[in-house]
């Protein structure tokens, strides 16, 4: 995945990240906000691990297209439904 497409990628995925950890952070169900974090946290990490030349992970590295970690991460948290949003 070039640069390019990486940081339009990273910076619609970091969008929703955000949005889901200013969700949990006042959240009344304490239990669940803690999970939402470490899941939040835990797709940061993956993500970072396949990010551009120089910090792509070795799979991500043999090829040119958006390897599959960025193609789910993009399915699930920037292509929504119309009128979607983070907390429905």
């Amino acid at each position: 995945m070039d640069e390019l497409l990486y940081r339009i990628f990273a910076e619609n995925v970091g969008r929703y990240l955000d949005g889901v950890d200013r969700l949990v952070a006042n959240a009344s169900a304490r239990p669940v906000a803690t999970e939402a974090r470490r899941l939040v946290a835990a797709w940061r990490a993956i993500l970072e691990l396949h990010g551009p030349a120089g910090r792509r992970c070795a799979g991500c590295a043999r090829r040119r297209s958006m390897c599959s970690v960025w193609r789910v991460a993009n399915a699930y948290f920037v292509r929504r439904l119309p009128g979607e949003s983070i907390s429905s």
